[in-house]
């Protein structure tokens, strides 16, 4: 299991504040999803409805600086600072995996 962290200060971040509610659900719903289907951070355009967002909810996490468009979709702004990576979750659980097997 990968885990989306959230800073204990994320309440009163100016991004998150210029961000709409709707677009603050959609982060978290975002982050969480992205964090189990190990994208670093990149959320398909297509994903978007199965997440019960909005474009208009895209459009406010990137104007916060939350999200940035990219192709296909939106990629969260600093993912790598402060989530694990696809590759370090993936050799974690190869590791645990290994001890289990010893």
């Amino acid at each position: 299991m990968a885990w989306f962290k959230a800073d204990d200060k994320l309440y009163g971040h100016p991004k998150w504040l210029a961000t709409s509610k709707g677009g603050r659900a959609l982060w978290i719903t975002a982050g969480t999803w992205s964090g189990d289907q190990l994208t670093d951070g990149f959320v398909p355009r297509h994903v978007l409805p199965m997440l019960d967002g909005t474009a208009r909810e895209a459009a406010s996490l990137v104007a916060s600086g939350l999200w940035h468009e990219v192709d296909g979709g939106w990629q969260f702004h600093d993912w790598a600072d402060h989530q694990p990576s696809r590759e370090a979750v993936l050799d974690r659980r190869s590791k645990d995996a290994e001890r289990l097997r010893k």
